[in-house]
């Protein structure tokens, strides 16, 4: 279909959608993307296709998807899209129960850590021919190098590709440049290393009504046994330099000093410190957003969702102003090439769908450049695709504009290509689960910080051991 007619029909489409758009809750108000220029086919007669995502429980994103979805259809007059929502904490148990048994959605929005799983189990459509009949981009790149390429790497397995990547965001520090005013730090000098991060979050742990009573800290951070709590922890482990696993996977890698320093420090921000507010152990990531919109803490590790998401909790904090972002601290003296991890999910379509063509046509659709160009615009999510988030400059593309204006989103974008993701095993859920509660036992003072790790490293070992020949062990501890 020529240009000018998917811009005719966006132009009849936003006269349905206008009444229900909601502006940008973001630092800077931009008008919603168009997706005119979305490619996407026909289809056959009577189809229905099913849409999960965990977003449609959130109202924001329901409604962001809903729109997206007009315009699909419009383009697709044959296919119908049902829209399921799926709990985020429930998502893949009740996919796989629904995939056991020969149903489930259509397409799946999956976070990173579970792509691998699926994708092991045979959950997943091989999706390799319909990448093989794309043609080259108009930069003249393949249309896999559109996206960066370690997600792109997470949706390999045995030189099959299995979905496309989506979100892709860095874990950056976003500090209150208020309070450390306040207390007499320089905002414009954020810290750089662990040793600056840790004077600046005992300054800024005060008192700050005079009532002799501590009511804000340097620093939160997830402390429950929680899915964010890999997000937070895992750029100070990689900060270190240090690893969870060795390199094929049959080890942990917890026993280095790099990981037993970086897990010491960690502990000792609650346990030695105390720059986090008591009762960490049961915080998750929602309690920590609320206690920066409170102000009751300076400095959190957070990325795209989190100036929007102050904006709501309470738009009086006035986040676009008060706060900012940095890269994540490293080790002084030490030359880290990966100081942050990232969040990734993907889109997958599920083996048991009885119209691949038309899933393929829908899987295109939600990652393409116009809709990750809406996503940034609507909630400040950044892309996996270098036309979109950069990293195609060389080649004249240019990223998305009003992100690469936006102060929190430049320092997002600019880490991207560092990111390293944690490691792509099946028994990741159950590893992380237990550096977590290994965490939980050093905030409580149950455990020293180092026996809390070693007794988290003979866990893991144990747990991989299937993967060991007989004879092969692991080092001590």
């Amino acid at each position: 279909m020529k240009k000018h007619t998917f811009l005719i029909l966006f132009g009849s489409l936003l006269i349905i959608i206008a009444p229900y758009c909601a502006p940008a809750p973001a630092a800077t108000q931009v008008p919603a993307a168009p997706l005119a220029e979305v490619p996407v086919g026909g289809a056959s007669d009577g189809i229905t296709l099913t849409l999960s995502d965990w977003h449609l429980t959130e109202p924001h994103w329901e409604k962001a998807i809903k729109e997206m979805m007009l315009v699909f259809e419009k383009e697709n007059p044959n296919v119908k899209v049902q829209l399921v929502p799926v709990l985020y904490a429930e998502k893949e148990n009740r996919y796989i129960t629904e995939i056991q048994a020969g149903a489930g959605p259509d397409l799946m929005h999956l976070h990173g850590f579970s792509i691998r799983s699926f994708i092991e189990k045979g959950f997943l459509y091989d999706i390799t021919p319909f990448i093989q009949q794309e043609g080259k981009t108009a930069w003249g790149g393949d249309f896999i190098e559109t996206w960066y390429p370690q997600t792109v790497e997470l949706m390999v397995y045995q030189d099959k590709y299995y979905g496309l990547p989506s979100d892709f965001m860095s874990m950056v520090l976003f500090y209150n440049k208020k309070l450390f005013m306040e207390a007499g730090l320089d905002p414009g000098k954020p810290p750089r290393t662990w040793d600056e991060f840790l004077a600046d979050a005992k300054a800024l742990t005060r008192d700050r009504n005079d009532d002799g009573v501590v009511d804000t800290w340097g620093f939160g951070t997830v402390g429950a046994v929680d899915p964010g709590f890999e997000l937070r922890f895992t750029p100070i482990l990689l900060s270190y330099g240090a690893e969870y696993l060795t390199p094929d996977n049959k080890c942990s890698a917890l026993n280095s000093p790099e990981a037993k320093e970086a897990f010491k420090f960690f502990v000792s921000l609650v346990a030695e410190h105390k720059v986090v507010p008591p009762g960490v152990t049961g915080v998750n990531p929602g309690d920590v957003r609320q206690q920066m919109a409170d102000e009751q803490i300076a400095m959190k590790i957070g990325s795209g969702w989190t100036v929007p998401i102050f904006s709501d909790l309470n738009p009086g904090l006035n986040p676009a102003e008060t706060l900012a972002a940095v890269p994540i601290p490293i080790k002084a003296g030490q030359n880290v090439q990966t100081p942050t991890t990232a969040w990734i999910s993907a889109w997958v379509i599920n083996k048991n769908t009885k119209h691949p063509q038309e899933a393929w046509q829908l899987l295109k659709f939600m990652t393409s450049k116009a809709a990750d160009e809406k996503w940034f615009l609507d909630a400040r999510v950044l892309s996996a695709r270098r036309d979109v988030s950069g990293g195609l400059e060389d080649k004249g593309v240019m990223p998305f504009e009003p992100l690469m204006d936006d102060p929190f989103s430049q320092v997002i974008a600019a880490e991207l290509p560092r990111a390293k993701f944690v490691p792509q095993t099946k028994e990741w859920p159950q590893i992380i689960g237990i550096v977590n509660r290994a965490v939980q036992s050093g905030f409580s003072g149950s455990k020293t910080a180092d026996q809390a790790l070693r007794e988290a490293y003979d866990e893991i070992n144990t747990l991989l051991s299937v993967y060991r020949l007989s004879g092969e062990t692991c080092p001590p501890y």
